[in-house]
């Protein structure tokens, strides 16, 4: 798998881009985040969630109206695994 580059366009979407996309430097988290890997979780979703869904964004980036979860959360789940 290649490799991502940082980079502005992962901020698309993410809360904190949109209230400081104006902003000359953008999103005051991004010179510090990491790129890693997250669940996205609707607010109506039932636990356990699919590591398999993981998608690669950066550590700050928070979706409106969804959480982020780590890989590690005790709420994520290996489904593949059980079948």
């Amino acid at each position: 798998m290649p490799e991502t580059t940082k980079a502005k366009t992962m901020c698309v979407g993410c809360r904190d881009d949109f209230y400081n996309h104006n902003r000359p430097d953008g999103c005051w988290s991004f010179k510090t985040a990491e790129i890693v890997k997250r669940v996205r979780v609707g607010t109506w979703e039932p636990p356990p969630y699919s590591k398999d869904r993981a998608e690669t964004c950066l550590s700050c980036f928070q979706a409106e109206g969804s959480s982020m979860l780590e890989l590690t959360d005790c709420r994520v789940k290996d489904l593949k695994a059980k079948a």
